[in-house]
């Protein structure tokens, strides 16, 4: 599930990354992305929330169990920078995990919540293998990202298509992990 995330967070934090400059008041605007599969069942949503023209929240709601969309990730930024983000692992409407980004580092911090609502630092383990999964997530990931930042013209289409083709090769990556953990 993490995995997913990490990927919808890469994915959509590109899409919709500037609206037109006739926002500049400050307003709240929203804007929603929403991926469906062919039988028509939405797969994700990503909702975004901009003051102006800046980027401040985005939540990200993927299928539960029950097949119905449920909030699995809200990540917060300031000014252009991704900060902070927070996700509910097992789906259970609780986000266990909040992670904070030192922008234009690869400085992170994890702390994990409680059920009753309390915050610990994150094991170093848990951290460590956070980071190394970013890691390989973003080295995974990087040729059709690339091609999506040099591409300014492209499409919505060609948006997600070129998504499309990085979670795939991110499924490929989770279930042969899977396998090896076998």
């Amino acid at each position: 599930m993490k995995t997913i995330l990490i990927l919808a967070l890469f994915s959509v934090s590109l899409y919709g990354a500037d609206i037109t400059a006739t926002n500049t008041a400050g307003e709240i605007t929203t804007k929603v992305f929403e991926r469906t599969a062919k039988d028509g069942k939405p797969e994700m949503r990503v909702v975004t929330v901009y003051r102006g023209n800046a980027r401040i929240l985005m939540t990200v709601s993927v299928p539960d169990k029950y097949g119905k969309l449920a909030t699995a990730s809200r990540s917060y930024f300031l000014g252009r920078d991704f900060v902070m983000s927070e996700s509910d692992e097992d789906a259970d409407g609780l986000f266990e995990n909040i992670t904070l980004f030192r922008p234009s580092t690869d400085e992170v911090e994890m702390f994990t919540r409680r059920p009753d609502g309390s915050v610990k630092p994150a094991s170093a383990e848990k951290l460590a293998a956070f980071r190394q999964q970013m890691a390989a997530t973003a080295k995974l990931v990087a040729e059709p990202f690339q091609k999506m930042m040099s591409e300014t013209n492209m499409t919505d289409e060609e948006l997600c298509r070129s998504v499309e083709e990085a979670r795939r090769k991110l499924q490929t990556l989770v279930k042969d992990k899977k396998t090896e953990e076998k």
